[in-house]
C-alpha cells in the first residue's frame, strides 16, 4: 500500500475549532480538495498537524473521522508516533485497523542522548504489539525536535531486526548525505525529504517524493515539478523559502486564514500562536 504515496505529500494542519478541539468536518473537505489539485497523498496527524500537542484520545477520534469520511485511504499516512510507548501502540494499531497505507513514526522523543539499543528495543516492543502490513511503518527522523537521528546504521539495524515492517523514511533533517547513504543500503526504500525546495533532486535520486507542510499552499506547482517540469523547480523554492522563516506551522494556518477568510484556521494549540499574537508586545 505504501507505493500509493508516492509524490507530492501534503503534511496536513489540522483544523481546530473554538474549544480547540480537531475540527474532522473542516478537514475532510480541506483534505478533499488537497488531493483533487495536485496531492498524490497526504501525511495525516504530523508535525504540521501539531499531533504531539493533541491527546491520544483526540488523535484516535480524529482518525475515526477521517478513515469513515469516504477518503481514500490508500492515498493517507497517519503520524502515530509518541514519547509513551503504549500510546505508540495504540495508535498504530488503530491506523492500521482503520486502513490507512501507513504509520509514520517518530522515535521516543523526551529523553537526550538515549542508544540505538534503546531505539531498536522500542521498535520491537511495538512491532511484538502491531504487525504493520509489508512496509507499513516509515521512519520519521526529525533531530531538531526529537534530538535523536535515524543515522544509516540504525535505519539498517532496524530494518534487519524487523523485516517486512518498515518501508521508508521521511527526513526532516533535509540531510542529502543520509538520504543518499539510506538509499544506496536499502534500494526499495521509500526516501521522503521534508521540503519542496528538494523536490526535482529527489525525482533524479528516485526517492518517492516529498513529505512537506507547505506543499499544501502550492499543490499544483509541485505537481508540475514531480511530473517532470523542472523549470518550474526554482518558483517552487523561492515560494518556499518565504514562508521557512518564524514559525511554519503559524504560517501555513496564516496562509489558509488569508485564502479562504475564515480567521479560525489561525488557531493552533499552546505554546503555538498565530503570527499576530507573537509579535504582539
Amino acid at each position: 500500500m505504501t507505493q500509493s504515496l508516492r509524490g507530492v505529500c501534503a503534511a496536513v494542519i489540522t483544523p481546530l475549532d473554538a474549544q480547540l478541539l480537531p475540527d474532522a468536518e473542516k478537514a475532510v473537505a480541506y483534505y478533499a480538495a488537497l488531493l483533487r489539485s495536485g496531492c498524490d497523498s497526504l501525511n495525516v496527524l504530523g508535525t504540521t498537524g501539531e499531533a504531539m500537542s493533541l491527546s491520544a484520545d483526540e488523535r484516535l477520534g480524529f482518525m475515526e473521522a477521517i478513515a469513515a469520511s469516504g477518503l481514500p485511504r490508500d492515498r493517507m499516512m497517519v503520524g502515530t508516533g509518541a514519547a509513551a510507548l503504549r500510546d505508540c501502540v495504540r495508535l498504530t494499531e488503530a491506523a492500521f485497523r482503520l486502513g490507512f497505507a501507513a504509520a509514520l513514526v517518530m522515535p521516543p522523543f523526551f529523553f537526550r542522548g538515549v542508544s540505538d539499543e534503546g531505539i531498536t528495543q522500542f521498535f520491537g516492543r511495538l512491532f511484538e504489539s502491531v504487525v504493520p502490513p509489508p512496509g507499513g511503518v516509515l521512519l520519521y527522523n526529525f533531530p531538531a525536535v526529537t534530538g535523536i537521528t535515524f543515522h544509516a546504521e540504525l535505519v539498517n539495524r532496524l530494518v534487519e531486526s524487523y523485516p517486512g515492517c518498515i518501508g521508508g523514511v521521511k527526513d526532516s533533517s533535509n540531510d542529502a548525505k543520509l538520504q543518499a547513504e539510506i538509499a544506496s543500503r536499502n534500494p526499495n526504500m521509500l526516501v521522503f525529504p521534508s521540503s519542496e525546495a528538494f523536490l526535482s533532486d529527489a525525482r533524479k535520486r528516485g526517492y518517492a517524493g516529498c513529505i512537506s507542510g507547505t506543499v499544501a499552499l502550492w499543490p499544483e506547482l509541485a505537481a508540475r515539478v514531480w511530473n517532470g517540469d523542472s523549470s518550474a523547480q526554482n518558483e517552487l523554492t523561492k515560494l518556499r523559502e518565504s514562508v521557512a522563516h518564524g514559525n511554519l506551522i503559524s504560517a501555513v494556518r496564516s496562509a489558509m486564514a488569508q485564502r479562504t477568510g475564515d480567521r479560525s484556521w489561525q488557531r493552533c494549540l499552546p505554546p503555538l500562536m498565530p503570527p499576530s499574537a507573537e509579535r504582539s508586545p
